[in-house]
């Protein structure tokens, strides 16, 4: 009993330690990596570009298709390219350039006992995990602490067409976190919320995820058959100094607009 306490009480809110002032997370979730639908080089460029901002890597889930035995996704999967031996190279290599400190699995993953134990192996020491959601606190030297959310997907709301509406039902149901992230549905949406009865707001964000000129993904996202590439990440920008008043998260879809946010803050701060 002592045992599972420690281990389930360890994991409530996991701590990533951080240098003083403002600094990045990139949000990169069903990349999926293993679909002809999956523009590589884009995924390869994102991951760079966050590296190059000292940024908290988060991964929310969806690395793989998967390879079920049965079923329609059996079925719509045996028309891909990619083998499982080298769907599981290219899950190695991601990992290996990502280097994730936050990791969830999602669907996808736990539809195979199998991956979630392989994956787990390959992951740095470092890296945070948790079931279904990882709640972490970054505590920057000298700055107000901020709580983070990352889940590959929060329950729904009454909404389907509310792309945020289950970050706001964790909102409210939930413990106050600053920044709330989902993905699973391939659709992205950001919105800043406030519960004035609390006096708290919250930046909630869902990314699209990679697998972005899939009939599936078009689908569930509501019509259009362009390659969704806005969208398909985020890099959260974050201000430990801010004021109640001020914008404490910022979120970008483009990794050359919040290096210049950063860039921004940082020079405001040295200032």
């Amino acid at each position: 009993f002592e045992r599972t306490y420690s281990e389930v009480s360890r994991k409530q809110w996991q701590t990533i330690r951080r240098p003083k002032g403002p600094f990045v997370i990139f949000h990169c979730t069903d990349p999926h990596v293993d679909d002809n639908s999956t523009p590589l080089r884009v995924l390869q460029a994102d991951i760079a570009a966050s590296h190059e901002m000292g940024a908290i890597m988060c991964h929310g889930g969806d690395l793989l298709n998967n390879w079920p035995m049965a079923g329609k996704l059996a079925k719509q999967w045996a028309k891909q390219e990619c083998t499982k031996p080298a769907a599981l190279l290219r899950a190695e290599h991601y990992i290996h350039l990502m280097q994730p400190d936050v990791w969830t699995d999602g669907n996808h993953e736990e539809m195979n006992d199998y991956l979630t134990d392989y994956l787990h192996r390959l992951l740095p020491k470092k890296t945070l995990t948790d079931y279904w959601s990882v709640r972490f606190v970054v505590e920057p030297k000298g700055g107000r602490p901020f709580r983070v959310v990352l889940s590959h997907k929060f329950q729904k709301g009454g909404s389907w067409f509310h792309k945020t509406h289950g970050h706001i039902r964790e909102m409210l149901e939930g413990e106050e976190a600053d920044v709330l992230l989902d993905g699973h549905l391939h659709s992205d949406g950001v919105l800043d919320h406030s519960l004035p009865e609390r006096q708290h707001s919250a930046l909630c964000v869902a990314s699209a995820g990679y697998k972005i000129v899939d009939q599936y993904a078009s689908r569930i996202s509501k019509g259009g058959v362009i390659p969704k590439v806005r969208g398909r990440c985020h890099w959260i920008v974050c201000d430990p100094q801010a004021e109640y008043h001020e914008d404490r998260a910022v979120a970008f879809k483009s990794a050359s607009r919040a290096e210049a946010y950063l860039s921004g803050l940082q020079n405001l701060k040295a200032a």
